[in-house]
């Protein structure tokens, strides 16, 4: 076979690998939004209205999950309508999770009776909510737009968050039958039902006075002073992160934001949380400082579950950091249908419309610098310059500072495997994406993996340290070898999380998170220090033996002239994964 045959041949295999895992993950999303044949419900109709013979739409694969499905008699004739909560309520959680709950409705769409198919919430507290008689009793009658306004139905004692998560999970149900795609109306917090309370309001503004609703966000909230002018502006986590559950349960948290919504301060409100770890946070200066200086698109981006925890408060901190990332994501979003809407209006053209984002340019100062970057490291890394030792070096202090320290911008598995089942964000990431897309296409191009040699932050530390000790180990032949396999192994794993959908994070096996340093996770944090230390005696250690990125791009670079095992594996691997997504 000859060699440009095995390289292409090579790539063709990559290639296959993410498009399984990119149709795995699309039968994944579908799946997500099936249920049950509506005939496996039919029982439940039958005990409300034993006349039920057929609910229309059987099975629901045939069904607009956005719509009530159709129930007839014997005769053919409508006598009900049903609808359920589960799968698109999902993302509603009560204590520890969801509940599937059945609506009967007349064919006036008044409710006759409500039922809990299932639900993964805690045991216990879905008890006590199907011991209640009057909780479910009390939706009987109610209209649809009724079930858009639930504050006057008091939630079961000893079962809160599981009732409150129900009604939550009935009202976004219900919304959804006329969703339009417009901005949702303010429908108040069932958990969080009262204003932002003004002891805290205070800790971000003393002069606050009275606080109310801003009509241009469904988070956002007008702080007044004692003359009734406004003093400044709020973002609220409740509603938007009504479901994120820390230790115990939700905690509402009160954004400060100056005039280009860029966060001056946050403070912790009401809590359904363990009380003596809340206050651990709101008494956590620092932690409370980690966010500020952050715009909402910089805000909406954060991972709450790799932010820095505060100690003996790790579960509840990180709950309120991911509140802070769901309210700003809420926030972005509505800008955007704002926009979109006055688009429309206005009959913009779409393509100079593209070039805001967020309110900013979408080539920002981070996508310029990333770009720059990348281009500079193509050229040293192609040309003969890479040869001149402080032209490399310099790129290299620059390449650690800022692409790296500043801008966080790395290939990964973290990041490749999400852009395979998600796509490639080029308006919101454009810099990244053309710093992915370089360190592909230039070793498929030319042979050579100018990323790793270059352009990695991590890489060029690992360069500008190594051989800096007297001593250097050597390594067996043998050793090389089953090290060498590490990167496989890992890359295995990274294609079983895709198709798979395991419940674990690329992150956590390589250190490019590290670089992140504010919300860098231990594993990750534990792999760069490892891996830097190793470097000190075994030059390139961790590129060599611990990078499963390094790998890919190598393997996709060269790989060998001829056909070898590696190859023999990687094809192992196509077939794996595309009977995975047959079967699944």
């Amino acid at each position: 076979m000859k060699p440009r045959t095995v390289h292409i041949l090579r790539v063709l295999m990559f290639a296959s690998i993410l498009l399984c895992i990119h149709w795995q993950h699309r039968e994944y999303l579908q799946r997500q939004v099936r249920v049950e044949n509506w005939s496996d419900v039919l029982p439940v109709i039958q005990d409300v209205l034993p006349e039920a013979e057929v609910v229309l739409g059987s099975p629901i694969e045939q069904l607009d999950v956005d719509k009530a499905a159709e129930v007839r008699d014997v005769n053919g004739h409508t006598i009900a309508w049903v609808l359920r909560t589960s799968p698109a309520a999902n993302h509603i959680l009560g204590f520890s999770g969801p509940t599937d709950v059945l609506l009967v409705m007349n064919p006036e769409s008044k409710v006759i009776a409500g039922r809990i198919l299932s639900s993964r919430d805690t045991r216990d507290h879905v008890q006590k909510v199907l011991d209640d008689e009057q909780f479910l009793q009390s939706l009987v009658g109610r209209s649809q737009q009724d079930l858009l306004h639930l504050q006057n139905i008091d939630a079961v004692s000893g079962a809160t968050l599981t009732s409150y998560a129900i009604l939550e999970s009935i009202r976004f149900r219900v919304a959804k039958l006329n969703d339009d795609g417009a901005i949702p109306s303010r429908l108040r917090s069932l958990k969080f039902p009262e204003p932002p309370r003004l002891e805290d309001v205070r800790l971000l503004y003393s002069d606050a006075a009275k606080v109310e609703p801003d009509v241009d966000s469904t988070v956002a909230w007008k702080v007044l002073g004692p003359d009734a002018a406004e003093i400044g502006k709020l973002l609220r986590a409740s509603p938007a992160a009504d479901n994120n559950v820390g230790y115990q349960g939700p905690t509402d948290v009160l954004i400060a934001v100056d005039k280009q919504m860029v966060v001056t301060g946050i403070a912790v409100g009401v809590s359904y949380d363990n009380e003596p770890y809340v206050g651990y946070v709101r008494e956590d200066e620092y932690f409370r400082k980690l966010f500020n200086g952050r715009d909402q698109s910089l805000l909406a981006a954060i991972d709450g579950n790799r932010v820095e925890g505060v100690s003996g408060a790790t579960m509840t901190s990180q709950s309120v950091a991911r509140s802070l990332q769901l309210t700003a994501q809420v926030f972005v979003d509505e800008k955007k249908m704002r926009e979109a809407a006055e688009r429309k209006q206005q009959s913009i053209p779409v393509e100079s419309s593209n070039r805001i984002l967020n309110g900013r340019d979408v080539i920002s100062l981070r996508d310029v610098s990333t770009i720059g970057i990348t281009l500079c490291g193509v050229i040293l890394g192609l040309t003969h310059l890479r040869g001149r030792k402080w032209l490399r070096i310099g790129y290299q202090v620059v390449v650690i500072c800022w692409l790296g320290l500043m801008n966080g911008d790395m290939v990964s598995q973290a990041l490749l495997l999400g852009w395979a089942q998600s796509g490639i964000p080029w308006q919101s990431a454009l810099g990244l994406s053309l710093l992915t897309v370089a360190a592909m296409l230039v070793p498929i191009s030319t042979g050579r993996n100018v990323y790793c040699a270059q352009i990695c932050p991590h890489g060029a530390l690992q360069q500008l340290v190594r051989r800096r000790l007297p001593w250097q180990a050597k390594l067996s032949p043998r050793i090389v070898r089953w090290l060498r396999s590490l990167p496989l192994l890992l890359i295995v794993w990274v294609i079983a999380i895709g198709l798979l959908h395991l419940p674990f994070s690329p992150v956590d096996i390589e250190p490019f998170d590290a670089w992140l340093w504010s919300i860098a996770g231990v594993a990750t944090v534990a792999i760069a220090v490892v891996g830097l230390c190793a470097s000190l005696v075994v030059p390139m250690a961790y590129c060599r033996f611990g990078c499963p990125t390094g790998a890919v791009l190598d393997y996709i670079g060269g790989g060998g002239k001829t056909w070898n095992r590696r190859d023999t594996f990687v094809l192992t691997l196509v077939v794996a994964s595309f009977l995975v997504s047959v079967v699944r």
